[in-house]
This record gives C-alpha cells, sequence and structure tokens, in this order.
C-alpha cells in the first residue's frame, strides 16, 4: 500500500510541477521540469505493473521513477533549504558543497543561480568585487538616468560591505554627493508634503550612514561630523528615521571615543533591534578610540565569540591592530567637538522597534503536541500500530462513543497508527500549518485546526464504515481548504503565490488526496472530506480580509480557547479510564447466539457469532450434545476454534506464553495467540481464548478473539463474559 502511494505521489506531483516548470521555465530552461515529467511516466509504469500487470521491467521502471521522482521533489530542495540556512550564517564553503549536491539530485531547478550568489557572496568577503563592480558600472551606462542612482548607490554598498571603505568614500564622491538636487526652498506658509528622506540627504539613509562610518574609520571625523549633523537636521520630527539616527550616532560616538554615550546607546532597551555582537564590538571600538586597549581588547574578544564570517575577520583585524600599537586616545577637531557635544545633549532617539516575521506558534504547538502525544502512547501503553493500544489510547471506536465516551471524538486526532501515519501528518502540519498560519494567524488557525478536525471525527462516526479511526488528516485537510479559499477568495493579495503556482499545487494535493480514498478504502475519506468542508467555510469566515475581519478575529480566538479546552479535558478522561471502565459502562442485554445465552454490550452484533461493533471482541459459540466430552473438547481446541480462527484472517497461530484470562470454574480451555497482517501492513497480535465446559447433556464450546493489549488490560471483563454464559 505505502509503495503505490508513494507511486501515485510522484505521478500527481510530477505531472503538475513538471507541466508547471516546462510551461513557465523561471529558471530559464525546461530540463526540470521534463525530469519530473519523466519520473511521473515512469512511476505510472511502476503503478501499473504493481496493480495490473507483473512484468519485471515495469516494477523496475517504477521503481527508477520512485527515486528520481524523491531526488528532484523532496531530497534536492531539502538540500537546498539547508545551504541556505548555511549561507545566511556565511558558511559559505559548506552551502556550496550542498549546493554542488542538489544540483546533481534536481538538474536545473536553478541551482545555478544560488551558486552563482554564493560566490558573489565569497567575493564580497574576500574583498574581491571588481568583477561585480565592472558589471554594475557597465548596467549603469544601458541604465535610464532615474536608475542610475540606485546601481551607484549599490556600487558604494558592494565597497561598504567588502570594507574598503576608501574605495566607497571615493565612489561616492565622484557618483552620489549631489546626484539629487536639494529641495527648494519653502515660502513661509507654504503647506509641502513631507520630503522623503532620500531625496534630503541626497542619496539612500542607509547608504549616508553608512558613508559617514566610512569616513570616521579612515580618520576623516570632521567629514563625518558634518554628515551626522545633516542627519540629524533631516531626520528631526520623523519616526520613520529612528533606526538610521541611532545607529549614525551609534558609529560616529564610538569613533570619537565616547564610551560613556555608547554605553547608553547599546543598552538592550534601546538597542533590541541589534545582536548581543553587534552592541559589544561597537563598545570594543569607542574604547579603543578613547586609547583604552585593555578594555578594547575584552570587548573585541566577547564580540568575537559571538561572530562568524566577515564580521569576525573585521574583529580579528582591530585586535591585530590594537596588539601592534598603543592605544592613542583620536584627537577631535573643534567641528567635531561641537556635534558630539550636541549629540550627547540631544534626547535618545526612539525606541528602534524592527519588524519581526511571526513565529509559527500554532505550528510548532500541534506538532509537538502529536510528537509528545505518540511518544507518551509508545512509553506507557504500547507500539501506535497495536489495535488494542489505540483503542486504550483514545481513538475513535464507534462501539464506546455509543456508550458515552464523547471525548474520543476529540482526542482521535492525535493519536496515529504506527510511525509513518504520524510522520506524513507532521510533515503535512509542518508545511501547511506554517502557509495556514502565514495566512490567518496563530489563533485562527489553532481554530481551523479544532474545529477541521472535530467535523472530520464526527463524520467518520456518523458514516464511516471503517473500524477505528485515528489520526489529524482530517484537520490537515481543513487547513489545506482554508488555505486554498483564501488564495482564492483573496487572490489580488496573492499575486505572488499564484505566480508560483501555489494554488494549482494545493487543488492538486486535494484532489489527490481524495483519490487515495477511492483506491484504499482503508483510508478514512469522511474524515478527509469532512475537514476539508469545515476549512472551506471557516477559512472564508475567519479570512483576514473579509469585511468582518474583526469578528472573524475574535470568533476564531473563541474556537481556539474552546478547542483547546475540549481537548485538554478529554486528555485527561482518556487517562483517567481504563479499557475495563470503557466496557463496563457499556449497557448489557442478554444476547442468544447458536443456542447459547451471552450477557454482553446491548450494540453488539449479533449474527452468527457475537461481535463488538469495531470488530474488537468476536466470540464464536458452538452447543452441541455430550458425547465424547474429552474428545470433543479436543477436537474443539486443535482443529475447529484455529480454523474458525483462520476464517477471520489470522496467518499465523501459536499457543500463548502466559495465561491472562482466569477462566470461570467449570470452564477448561487453552489461549492462543493470533497474527494477521492488517491493510497497513501492521501486524495484529490477537489472544484467542479457546475453552469449553458441559451444561448437564450440552457442551457449549467457544473461542473468544480480543486484541491482546485489551486482553492484557481487562482480563476480568472477559471473565465476566465468560461467567455469563450458558445454554438458553
Amino acid at each position: 500500500m505505502y509503495y503505490e502511494l508513494a507511486l501515485i505521489s510522484v505521478i500527481v506531483a510530477g505531472a503538475y510541477w513538471g507541466q508547471f516548470f516546462v510551461r513557465r521555465q523561471p529558471h530559464g530552461t525546461p530540463t526540470f521540469g521534463i525530469m519530473q515529467l519523466a519520473a511521473a511516466l515512469l512511476c505510472g509504469i511502476g503503478l501499473y505493473a504493481h496493480r495490473v500487470a507483473s512484468a519485471p521491467w515495469m516494477g523496475v521502471a517504477g521503481a527508477i521513477g520512485l527515486g528520481a521522482g524523491a531526488c528532484l521533489l523532496l531530497i534536492g530542495p531539502l538540500v537546498r533549504a539547508v545551504a541556505r540556512r548555511f549561507a545566511a550564517s556565511e558558511r559559505l564553503g559548506v552551502a556550496s558543497r550542498l549546493l554542488d549536491i542538489a544540483e546533481v539530485l534536481a538538474p536545473g531547478s536553478g541551482v545555478a543561480d544560488e551558486k552563482a550568489l554564493i560566490g558573489a557572496m565569497k567575493e564580497i568577503r574576500d574583498g574581491r568585487i571588481e568583477q561585480t563592480v565592472d558589471a554594475l558600472t557597465a548596467a549603469k551606462d544601458r541604465a535610464q538616468p532615474d536608475a542610475r542612482l540606485a546601481i551607484d548607490e549599490r556600487i558604494a554598498m558592494l565597497y561598504l560591505a567588502a570594507y574598503r571603505w576608501s574605495d566607497a568614500i571615493t565612489h561616492a564622491e565622484a557618483n552620489l554627493f549631489g546626484a539629487i538636487p536639494a529641495p527648494r526652498p519653502v515660502t513661509e506658509g507654504e503647506d509641502v508634503p513631507p520630503t522623503s528622506l532620500r531625496r534630503a540627504l541626497g542619496i539612500a539613509a542607509p547608504v549616508w550612514v553608512e558613508l559617514l562610518g566610512a569616513y570616521g574609520r579612515t580618520g576623516d571625523l570632521d567629514r563625518a561630523a558634518r554628515m551626522l549633523a545633516k542627519l540629524e537636521d533631516v531626520c528631526e520630527g520623523r519616526e520613520d528615521a529612528a533606526v538610521w539616527i541611532h545607529r549614525a550616532r551609534l558609529m560616529f560616538l564610538a569613533l570619537a571615543g565616547r564610551t560613556a554615550a555608547v554605553e547608553q546607546l547599546v543598552e538592550p532597551r534601546q538597542a533590541r533591534h541589534m545582536s548581543v555582537a553587534a552592541r559589544t564590538y561597537w563598545l570594543a571600538v569607542a574604547h579603543e578610540q578613547r586609547g583604552d586597549r585593555a578594555a578594547a581588547t575584552a570587548a573585541y574578544e566577547k564580540a568575537r565569540g559571538r561572530s562568524r564570517g566577515r564580521p569576525r575577520e573585521l574583529i580579528d583585524q582591530a585586535l591585530a591592530k590594537l596588539a601592534a600599537a598603543d592605544g592613542i586616545p583620536v584627537k577631535l577637531s573643534e567641528a567635531a567637538t561641537e556635534v558630539v557635544a550636541r549629540v550627547e545633549a540631544a534626547p535618545f532617539p526612539a525606541q528602534v522597534r524592527m519588524p519581526r516575521h511571526p513565529r509559527p506558534l500554532a505550528t510548532w504547538g500541534v506538532t509537538a503536541t502529536l510528537l509528545l502525544v505518540a511518544g507518551a502512547i509508545t512509553v506507557f501503553v504500547g507500539p501506535t500500530s497495536d489495535v488494542g493500544v489505540l483503542t486504550r489510547s483514545g481513538a475513535l471506536v464507534r462501539g464506546l462513543v455509543d456508550g458515552g465516551e464523547w471525548w474520543r471524538i476529540f482526542t482521535c486526532v492525535f493519536v496515529h497508527v504506527g510511525g509513518l501515519h504520524l510522520l506524513v501528518n507532521v510533515i503535512g502540519m509542518w508545511f501547511v500549518g506554517r502557509v495556514a498560519e502565514e495566512l490567518f494567524g496563530t489563533s485562527r488557525t489553532l481554530a481551523l485546526f479544532g474545529i477541521a478536525g472535530f467535523a472530520g471525527a464526527v463524520a467518520s462516526y456518523l458514516a464511516s464504515s471503517a473500524g477505528i479511526s485515528a489520526g489529524a488528516s482530517g484537520a490537515l485537510f481543513g487547513l489545506l481548504g482554508a488555505v486554498f479559499i483564501e488564495l482564492t477568495w483573496h487572490r489580488q493579495h496573492y499575486k505572488t503565490a499564484w505566480k508560483r503556482g501555489m494554488w494549482g499545487g494545493l487543488a492538486v494535493v486535494i484532489l489527490a488526496q481524495v483519490g487515495y480514498g477511492f483506491l484504499y478504502p482503508v483510508i478514512d475519506q469522511w474524515a478527509h472530506g469532512a475537514g476539508l468542508v469545515a476549512g472551506l467555510v471557516f477559512g472564508a469566515v475567519l479570512s483576514p480580509h473579509a469585511p468582518w475581519v474583526a469578528a472573524g478575529r475574535q470568533l476564531g480566538r473563541a474556537i481556539a480557547v474552546i478547542s483547546a479546552g475540549f481537548m485538554l479535558t478529554s486528555g485527561a478522561r482518556v487517562a483517567r479510564t481504563s479499557i475495563e471502565d470503557s466496557f463496563t459502562r457499556l449497557p448489557r442485554i442478554v444476547h442468544n447466539v447458536g443456542g447459547v445465552a451471552i450477557t454482553a454490550p446491548a450494540n453488539w452484533t449479533n449474527d452468527v457469532e457475537l461481535a463488538e461493533p469495531d470488530g474488537l471482541l468476536i466470540i464464536a459459540v458452538k452447543r452441541e450434545p455430550v458425547i465424547d466430552l474429552a474428545g470433543q473438547m479436543a477436537l474443539w481446541i486443535t482443529e475447529t476454534a484455529p480454523t474458525i480462527a483462520r476464517n477471520h484472517g489470522f496467518d499465523r497461530i501459536d499457543p500463548a506464553t502466559t495465561k491472562v484470562i482466569k477462566l470461570p470454574p467449570g470452564w477448561e480451555g487453552v489461549e492462543l495467540i493470533g497474527t494477521f497482517a492488517d491493510p497497513m501492513g501492521y501486524r495484529q497480535p490477537y489472544r484467542l481464548i479457546v475453552c469449553g465446559r458441559a451444561f448437564g447433556d450440552q457442551l457449549v464450546t467457544l473461542v473468544v478473539h480480543a486484541p491482546d493489549a485489551i486482553a492484557r488490560s481487562a482480563p476480568g471483563y472477559l471473565t465476566r463474559i465468560l461467567s455469563s454464559i450458558k445454554p438458553s
């Protein structure tokens, strides 16, 4: 089953994304798309061979397609993602090697562009940027006049990023200063809109501030002072300039050796947008410029321990400079001293609050809960692939819900059948949940997960023919539906997602999952469908772009809180309710099975055999006259009962090593362990209680099929059922 699902996944994903990359060619070549289409075709051949034909070469083709699809669709993108992480932390060598691997796994997928970017980053780190500068200069000659300033700013920032201060200053003085004409004077009483920082300064504020620092590093503190004074004048009363005022003051005062002022500026409350390493570095610069060699060395060492890559090289240069020369305080001119006094007397700039990308707390929380629940079940109850363990752990067992255990409607969402089922849903939650949370926010994502999971469980309880249901698939379908309706209904807000094919990808995933349900009846299609519908409906209701957004936000919070409350309460009920309690609370009646009276729960079915509605417990019974009691019992134990068990699908029957069921007085028998492979491939161990008793001239023989975990957890319950049996 899992092999076929993997083949179908590659067929669906490879076909969709293959045609997407062939048609759009976002990387300038259709190679990546053609390879995905080829992998999908090979997997199609393999699926045909697995289900219809039996040609060995077709099976080989399917295996090749599956491997290629895994590399193109999964492993290659994952390696690229890891490479980006290393590149962000300036571990460019590791990133480059990982991209080499990714290019082999997924050729034509745009890895070459990322490798070129890594190469450019290496050049900047090593100070070798001439090739990039030459390319930008050539582009500048061909560019429109309004684009030339941006190119010159980029060239200056390249020099600054490479710590080539003098080259940056030379380029700026030749191409940037005076590039934008100063705004015309404003007459008294004239109402004019505020001038942008770029127009007021002549260049972009980040470039201005970094050039200020470059002048200071090259010893021209007078020019740095004039630039800071102009920045202060231009930014007076502007809330959008707080970050540039803070950085410019910090750089200038540090290069002027004003340690007390720098200490105030790098306090965490004033510099929350800065890393600890950056704050410590600028304090070290201030100590160095003041001539305090020991304090500067200590601060540099501390900053170095928290830095890596190019910043660490800059710190190493400063440490080498300190080691080679005595600390000499910087001398300030009268103009620079005046600016220092002005800045130190000025009030602190507004606290800089840099926008942070919201963390996917809902995704993290749900994913962690799924893993913790699975771990707790495995440690304290048993393997989650065991049907008896699932019953004890809160899976959806319809017969027990009928008996009053309503909490299974909620807890079944967090219980999974085996490790692979858990892995698939955890991966799905990790990816789909983060997309949903980016669109809807934390509380509404939790609300969507809760309401879709509840809807899926209710639909499964009411309509599904499956025995036991468990898993978060219905809730995940709800998140898929919510994302789908949000992207569809408010398309104008998500143009980038549409260009990248996200909408079509979601549609294909949804249709493919629905198709799986028709191919494999063991998949609970009702839970998937109800979760999807709930996600579509509540995705529209809770949309952040709907006209009723405020009411939707409050509704989402309320649903999230209610869902969490029900989940916690239900989890507590599962922990406090034993298997024996679950079955004992069911109302009982006397069933007449083949002339034998058995007192058992009223909702058990009586059709030749007495069976629990979900097939957990089955009692096959036979009544016959006593002729040769010993011979009849031996025949029942050695031949008839095992035959009945094999007819129920048990492919292996062995004697039980220990007896767990205490037979009532007068009963004799043995216990066997029967196992079979369920539709998901897991071996299910059942305890078979084979026994009999003579009632006068009548012999009653029976075999009870019970999951071994249930038999071990509720032996007294089974003993009571046996005690109630008698000829009717």
